[in-house]
């Protein structure tokens, strides 16, 4: 096994952009992170494309082709992987794997979603196919209903409040205004949030996920070869991938997720670490409740605190373990593919102090984590600074 870095990384503004097409994104994104890694394009031997739905949002089938040829790259072996909200952070995956293995030396790995085209019922419909269509995504079972059963489950076991998981918002938007690539780029008071119109109790419209355009890339390579190249490096210490029952009623526990438990042993174990390593993390908050259940799966806190721990700032920038500092999928954004993508991209970020005014500091050690469809398929990344 060869030791692995991220050697170039970019991501485009999240938001919702009607003008903007697939092509254009992932134009962007990949080659952003090619100028970033000082790299000639020429050196990249394989395209690894995390996309959900680009078949249906937008008529595309064949993406990882596609973008390798966008790329200038379409001579180079190209895939796109999807496992639902999990897709990117698939394709980081699957591309770590092939240069620590010696397949090849540097893949550009790249995630992308463009959702906002069709009318929003297409469009829900289009995501609710994240879950088993003949049980639950065809009988009203959807990504807000379902992990509303999380929430009142969770609710009902700890005493976890909405309170609790108003904050998870109200922090996560301060922390997206922070951020020049997220959607939603503003703060709003917990009164507000709490107040907000109910989409399935307890989520209010300021507890669930936001629908997102935008791409993001990294190019993966050797130590070895990185070290030629920056000063700040990146190295992708351990990764891990768990997975689940896709239907919820085969599911152990409805306040935890094994996939996340699966994937975090497996990345810790890797990277020789622990939690109590991690300087910074980037977790699924598809619904505030989510990154509830996350920080206790991960670890962060014991099972059934996770509310209380928020509340008492520990997740907030200059907490004890700040989360989400890009603002998560509630401010930055959810395009779907790209979630995954664009943790690592800000995670590299933050381990190379290129994070401005949500830079925390010191960070050494990041972690990021993405969970896909109904808890089904988790991906957990593991990365820490490396001084030259």
């Amino acid at each position: 096994m060869r030791d692995v870095c991220i050697i170039g990384a970019y991501e485009t503004k999240h938001g919702s952009f009607k003008e903007r097409s697939l092509r254009d994104l992932i134009t962007e994104a990949g080659n952003g992170a090619i100028r970033d890694s000082r790299m000639d394009r020429k050196e990249i031997q394989a395209v690894y494309v995390g996309n959900y739905a680009g078949n249906e949002f937008n008529g595309q089938n064949t993406i990882g082709s596609l973008a390798a040829t966008i790329l200038g790259l379409g001579d180079k072996p190209a895939i796109r992987f999807e496992g639902a909200c999990a897709s990117g952070g698939i394709a980081v995956r699957q591309a770590y794997w092939a240069v620590a293995t010696g397949q090849y030396d540097t893949v550009l790995a790249l995630g992308v979603e463009k959702m906002n085209g069709l009318d929003p019922n297409g469009t829900m419909q289009v995501v609710s196919r994240g879950q088993d269509q003949d049980f639950e995504g065809g009988f009203c079972i959807s990504g807000p209903s379902g992990f509303a059963l999380n929430a009142v489950r969770h609710m009902h076991e700890f005493g976890t409040t909405k309170e609790q998981m108003g904050m998870i918002a109200e922090k996560n938007y301060y922390h997206g205004s922070l951020n020049p690539f997220a959607h939603k780029q503003k703060t709003l008071t917990l009164e507000r949030i709490i107040k907000a119109p109910m989409i399935s109790y307890p989520f209010g419209l300021h507890d669930v996920s936001l629908v997102t355009d935008a791409s993001a890339a990294v190019v993966i390579t050797t130590m070895d070869r990185a070290k030629g190249i920056r000063d700040k490096l990146v190295k992708i210490a351990g990764s891990g991938q768990g997975g689940d029952y896709f239907t919820s009623a085969m599911k152990e526990s409805s306040v935890s997720f094994s996939a996340s438990v699966r994937a975090a042993k497996e990345a810790y174990a890797m990277a020789g670490a622990t939690a109590s390593d991690i300087d910074v993390l980037e977790c699924h908050d598809c619904f505030t409740v989510t990154e509830i259940i996350n920080i206790e799966d991960l670890g962060f806190v014991e099972k059934g605190r996770g509310g209380p721990f928020t509340a008492e700032g520990h997740t907030r920038l200059g907490g004890k373990i700040p989360v989400n500092t890009s603002g998560g999928l509630k401010a930055k954004g959810h395009p779907i593919g790209a979630t995954g993508v664009g943790q690592v991209v800000e995670m590299t970020f933050q381990l190379r102090d290129e994070s401005e005014g949500r830079q925390v500091k010191n960070a050494k050690t990041a972690m990021t984590h993405v969970l896909g469809g109904p808890g089904a398929v988790s991906i957990v990344h593991i990365l820490k600074r490396v001084e030259k």
